[in-house]
């Protein structure tokens, strides 16, 4: 049974109001009326006393038919629950209509931050002073996670998804990658947290022994028997001339793979015999002259006759930059292959050696052992690998002696290269 003050108009009642030449309200009962239009329009209203103001308000629920006599009642019913708090109802409804476009707006945004985007805004505020500028972990994310993630809202990521991303390197059997990709992911969402994309770490307590396994220091080197393998094979592997001579050059300077493909001639003095690291193109960011031998600078010098740029040792394609580290890594790595590989060279197996697997960075320690071999003392090596020397004695040892020592390793480590197909 209805009350006696709600739920007063049937809904013949509404349909039937009939249009007069001036407006009129019908009450329904509960501060519920039906405004009938002149024009033609029928309209819910709400009229109360404010009880934050204390002044007489009406608010529009909507139009009949748009709002039915029903709906028109619940919210009716819901503006009287709020009088009864004393609240006013214009004034809740204006806040939860903020409150929704507040969301709204947050919803849009964080569809907007997808992983590839914030990726290349934290490129922008932090990996942009790494000394590469960001290039190599925006590679990595390249290959290995936006494939996955790169267009899913950061807000949207969860453990599984980075652990899918791990799975692609070791798939691969690259487990030595899957722990790095762990250490960039773990920067990334760092960033994302410092900024308040995520509240949760997707990465939290993820371990590398549990993922790539624990890594054990790389020791690998070219024994003797290796060295002139190596020398044999470099003539028959395939690979270009001037990427035998880095590979040289590697081996008889003991700079790194990254040095040497980021290296300008106007860095080489050909009369002085010396080969300079400035300090932007040294990983530790220390300048180093390296005391090139006959046997190293002869390499350079083929390497001057045959070039094909005026600034750049090894040119890119285009001859505007230099070429990426891994240029002369991956050929290396391609001629390692018991099978070869789709696209690659067909010289597959022309580098491969008795003792396994070998990197380009491995000639940089077979150097170090090299000379150690040689009788070359390990602080002269430090020095001649621009490694830090701890030695407090060697901190006040004459710098001319040093350069002395030096290039008397360099030349001794030459000479023994030159000899290794005889030895």
């Amino acid at each position: 049974m209805r009350s006696a003050r709600l739920h007063k108009l049937t809904e013949l009642d509404v349909k039937n109001a009939p249009y007069q030449e001036k407006d009129y309200t019908i009450s329904d009962g509960g501060n519920l009326y039906l405004n009938v239009r002149q024009y033609k329009a029928k309209e819910w209203l709400f009229r109360y006393t404010s009880p934050v103001t204390g002044k007489r308000r009406n608010t529009s629920i909507g139009r009949y038919p748009d709002i039915s006599r029903a709906d028109a009642r619940k919210i009716a019913s819901q503006n009287r629950a709020l009088l009864e708090q004393q609240l006013d109802p214009i004034i809740e409804t204006e806040k939860q209509r903020q409150t929704e476009e507040k969301l709204h707006r947050q919803r849009k945004t964080l569809e907007r931050n997808t992983v590839e985007a914030v990726f290349y805004e934290w490129k922008q505020a932090e990996l942009k002073n790494r000394k590469d500028g960001g290039a190599e972990i925006e590679r990595t994310f390249a290959k290995d996670v936006f494939p996955l993630i790169g267009n899913k809202p950061i807000s949207a990521i969860i453990r599984d998804d980075v652990k899918d991303i791990l799975n692609r390197p070791l798939k691969r059997g690259s487990n030595r990658m899957a722990n790095r990709m762990l250490s960039d992911l773990r920067q990334f969402f760092g960033y994302t947290l410092d900024e308040e994309y995520l509240e949760k770490d997707p990465t939290a307590r993820m371990r590398k022994d549990r993922v790539g396994g624990k890594e054990e220091a790389r020791e690998r080197f070219l024994n003797k028997e290796e060295r002139k393998a190596f020398a044999q094979a470099l003539p028959k592997s395939g690979l270009l001339e001037k990427y035998q001579d880095a590979l040289w050059i590697i081996l008889s300077t003991g700079c790194r793979v990254s040095e040497l493909s980021k290296a300008q001639w106007k860095n080489v003095n050909f009369e002085k015999q010396t080969f300079k690291i400035p300090s932007y193109d040294a990983k530790n960011k220390t300048a180093h002259t390296v005391y090139l031998s006959d046997f190293a600078l002869n390499k350079f010098k083929r390497l001057h006759e045959g070039r094909t740029s005026e600034t750049w040792i090894f040119p890119s394609r285009d001859g505007e930059s230099h070429i990426n580290r891994r240029t002369i890594s991956k050929q290396v790595t391609d001629r390692q292959q018991e099978t070869p590989i789709n696209g690659r060279t067909k010289d597959h197996n022309t580098l491969i050696l008795s003792g396994g697997h070998w990197t380009v960075h491995d000639l940089r320690r077979t150097a170090a052992t090299t000379m150690q071999e040689l009788g070359v003392f390990p602080h002269i090596i430090q020095k001649c690998l621009n490694q830090t020397v701890d030695d407090p004695i060697m901190q006040t040892y004459q710098r001319s002696e040093l350069k002395k020592a030096q290039k008397e390793a360099f030349e001794k480590l030459g000479t023994y290269l030159e000899r290794i197909p005889i030895l």
